[in-house]
């Protein structure tokens, strides 16, 4: 991208207003997870941690410094994303109605994603909605269960709506995994200043999680 040269009247330079789903203690949300007919729901990596998050960049035929050195993530885990609609819903005459809505991400951990796929077995999320209850903030632990219906898939005009707003979320979905980083700034990133150690450590994909979860 070209740089360029401007002063202090620029209003459409704004901080990043990036925002992704919550649970919160006390709170059930009601949600639906977005994607269109033959489009996969969730996009993952495996990633490591060490003060943020970054993507694993070893291979099956080759172990990277990521993978290589002693310190507490060395092991990747997967990291899963999806985009939920997330209902504010009133009641009228006796009937939930449908008020309002707004479209996050959502990122999780690969035991979450067990807890997703067994639900999914038997309440497809194509045809229902799920409520999300959170019993601990600070890990995000939550807990997923069955709705009867599908809201936003009740009406072709509201499926057509949300699944074009959803377009450019989902594009953004890998980026909210962790960072890109190249093998030098991953380095950079562990504090270190010589090669690697000679540490034994375990390949590990995406796929090879979830395949094993």
């Amino acid at each position: 991208m070209a740089t360029e040269e401007f002063g202090f009247e620029r209003e459409d330079i704004q901080p990043s207003r990036f925002k992704k789903y919550k649970g919160k203690v006390g709170r059930v949300d009601r949600a639906g997870i977005v994607f269109a007919e033959g489009q996969q729901p969730c996009v993952g990596a495996a990633c490591h941690f060490k003060d943020r998050y970054f993507l694993c960049k070893s291979t099956k035929d080759k172990k990277e410094i990521c993978c290589l050195h002693s310190y507490e993530n060395n092991l990747p885990k997967s990291r899963i994303a999806c985009v939920l609609v997330i209902y504010d819903i009133g009641e009228k005459d006796g009937k939930k109605t449908l008020r309002g809505y707004e479209l996050l991400p959502w990122i999780f951990s690969d035991t979450q994603y067990v807890k997703l796929r067994n639900l999914n077995k038997e309440w497809p999320f194509d045809k229902h909605d799920i409520t999300l209850t959170c019993t601990n903030e600070d890990f995000q632990t939550i807990e997923p269960n069955p709705c009867k219906e599908s809201f936003w898939r009740s009406k072709p005009d509201l499926v057509k709506k949300i699944l074009a707003e959803a377009v450019e979320m989902r594009k953004g979905l890998s980026r909210q995994l962790g960072a890109d980083l190249s093998v030098t700034e991953i380095r950079e990133q562990l504090g270190i200043d010589a090669p690697g150690s000679d540490d034994a450590a375990v390949d590990m994909s995406l796929g090879d999680v979830v395949t094993n979860i």
